[in-house]
């Protein structure tokens, strides 16, 4: 299972014991004395008959306990399989209770960890995702898919290096995965390493030519260099290969958005939406250009559709409030803030951002609420200009 992540990034989604009876019961008493006539021939018949009461009596049990494990095995496949359907619905609430089900029924299922991690990850709840993706790699050490989804998680954290790592591993167990060449190319890039992610995505389109992923990397690497003309004849090289693969135009447009670029970077995201309009992503790429056109009401639209096709979609939330607030809508605003704060608490920036919107109305003290569980948070990561910021902020709140 392959999924994308907020770098863009593609990643990667038994016995029983066997009762035993002694050597008395199945042999009778072991009396020296051996009786004779009608005697005698009573009595051997009584172990035999005791044979087969301890027979059935074994075969009852061992049908009940094969019934009960079968049943869990049931419960845990009907568990998880809901699971994966919530999973596949866009449900990742829904599916992280069912494999939270399975997972009692069945504490040593790697592979529920590891889905339950990917269900976290897309809920923003990356730390936990971390968690999950360790557990799966303490039953099975040897899965290189679970390296690559907590790599995924790591990058989201902006742990790129502890992403790289993890790609290491992954490519060490399964050396020709074109998608852990791509993806460590670009945790490469996010740590300014353009030349060595470009060397990742050679590699990979050595392995498989036409994969388009990892032409559009290899462009936003080559951008990044400056070497723009080159840039773009990997995007137009993706596009020959999959001329209606929406994510190419959105990955090109967020090029010529960096460009400053932004009619042309908005009309990249209008065909996106046009080729894939079930794709929260196009919707949010769009509504972004708009924003920065000063198209608010039209940006608040768009992010409308990106919900309601995704609505776990943390930035989604955090953007929409920002174009509410420029339309004077603060209330409405933090309303967004409150639900990004649901599905993100771990997020610095969502509490500083619902902590101004706040002092805009008036809410001082509530604000200041906000602003010092931003500051928590952002000690904890070590955002140094964003403590700044929520410091300044709050001195001069409480001098109000």
């Amino acid at each position: 299972m392959r999924w994308t992540g907020s770098t863009g990034s593609y990643m990667i989604f038994r016995a029983s014991p066997r009762p035993r009876s002694s050597g008395n019961d199945l042999h009778g008493s072991a009396d020296p004395f051996r009786p004779s006539g009608r005697t005698a021939m009573s009595t051997m018949h009584a172990p035999r008959k005791r044979f087969w009461e301890v027979a059935v009596a074994v075969a009852i049990l061992a049908a009940i306990v094969a019934a009960a494990a079968w049943a869990r095995i049931y419960d845990t496949r009907s568990q998880y399989n809901r699971g994966v359907a919530n999973f596949e619905r866009g449900r990742y609430l829904e599916a992280v209770v069912d494999f939270d089900q399975a997972l009692r029924l069945e504490p040593d299922a790697a592979h529920i960890y590891s889905i339950r991690g990917s269900a976290k990850s897309i809920l923003g709840r990356y730390r936990e995702a971390i968690s999950d993706y360790n557990q799966a790699l303490r039953l099975e050490p040897d899965t290189a898919y679970f390296y690559a989804n907590r790599a995924a998680a790591r990058s989201s954290l902006g742990q790129h290096r502890e992403a790289i790592a993890d790609y290491d591993q992954a490519l060490r167990l399964a050396s020709d995965d074109v998608y852990n060449y791509v993806n460590r190319g670009v945790m490469k890039s996010n740590l300014g390493q353009h030349r060595e992610a470009i060397a990742d995505y050679d590699q990979a389109l050595r392995l498989e030519p036409d994969n388009v992923y990892a032409y559009v990397s290899r462009g936003r690497a080559k951008s990044s260099l400056g070497e723009y003309e080159e840039a773009f004849a990997d995007f137009d090289q993706a596009l020959r290969l999959e001329p209606d693969n929406a994510y190419i135009y959105t990955s090109r447009g967020n090029i010529k958005f960096d460009l400053d670029q932004i009619q042309e970077a908005f009309a990249d995201y209008d065909q996106a939406v046009r080729l894939e309009a079930d794709n929260g992503f196009s919707y949010f790429a769009r509504a972004y250009a708009r924003a920065d056109l000063g198209q608010y009401a039209e940006a608040v639209f768009d992010y409308d559709q990106a919900l309601r096709l995704q609505p776990y979609f943390v930035g989604v939330y955090i953007n929409r409030a920002q174009a509410r607030i420029e339309l004077g809508q603060f209330r409405k605003a933090i309303a967004d803030y409150d639900q990004a704060v649901r599905l993100q608490p771990e997020s610095a920036y969502v509490y500083f951002n619902r902590g101004l919107a706040k002092a805009e109305i008036g809410l001082s003290r509530e604000a200041v609420a906000d602003l010092k569980a931003a500051l928590e948070l952002a000690r904890e990561a070590g955002d140094s200009d964003l403590i700044t910021s929520i410091e300044g902020k709050i001195e001069e709140l409480e001098q109000e």
